[in-house]
């Protein structure tokens, strides 16, 4: 039940062990994973801990059983960390008709 509820929280998104707990008290899905049973954060980080490498194995074929019955489109997503600067004053942002009405307010 565990490994089913880090399974579908990494699916959807939700990675930290409180925000775990508290979807199976607010999600229909995880509530159902959970059996209608609430795991406290602790015992999900301790699992989590314990059994980091054997989680990882089974992630991985969890994605690749996902790919096979094509419901998960796998690539390659690169970050290079630039900044950009943006321009984002509210002048620049506004069409010209309202610039010209908020520059006289």
């Amino acid at each position: 039940m565990l490994l089913g509820l880090l399974v579908y929280g990494y699916a959807t998104g939700v990675f930290s062990s409180r925000k775990l707990e508290r979807a199976t008290y607010d999600s229909v899905a995880f509530r159902f994973i959970a059996a209608n049973d609430h795991p406290d954060h602790d015992t999900l980080a301790t699992f989590r801990r314990r059994f980091l490498k054997q989680i990882e194995g089974l992630f991985v074929q969890v994605l690749l059983l996902a790919r096979e019955m094509g419901v998960l489109k796998m690539g390659t997503i690169g970050l290079d960390g630039t900044k950009i600067h943006a321009n984002a004053s509210r002048h620049s942002a506004l069409p010209m008709n309202m610039r010209a009405r908020s520059r006289r307010n």
